[in-house]
């Protein structure tokens, strides 16, 4: 299965609506994910940005809050927000 197959799934599986906004958000936690460390909202957004994707600093923290809420993500105290690694195993 294919990494964007895999999101989709998860979003999917957490009851909520595949958008491209939430599959973007997800790629790069999981990016990050792999590299073994979190992100803040600023740093999803900056790298967002990066790519060239423009989703307002807003938006990333309303997704993220949803995301954290379904327990797909997980905001630590240091206020990085991690991909739940279960979630993505599932």
């Amino acid at each position: 299965m294919s990494q964007h197959q895999q999101l989709k799934s998860l979003l999917q599986g957490a009851g909520l609506k595949v958008s491209l906004v939430r599959l973007k958000i997800l790629e790069v936690l999981q990016h990050a994910e792999c590299e073994g460390r979190g992100l803040s909202s600023r740093a999803v957004h900056a790298e967002l940005l990066q790519a060239n994707e423009q989703i307002s600093l807003l938006t990333v923290r309303q997704v993220l809050c949803r995301l954290g809420a379904c327990g797909l993500v997980a905001r630590g105290e240091d206020a990085l927000y991690r991909l739940i690694v279960r979630a993505v195993a599932a």
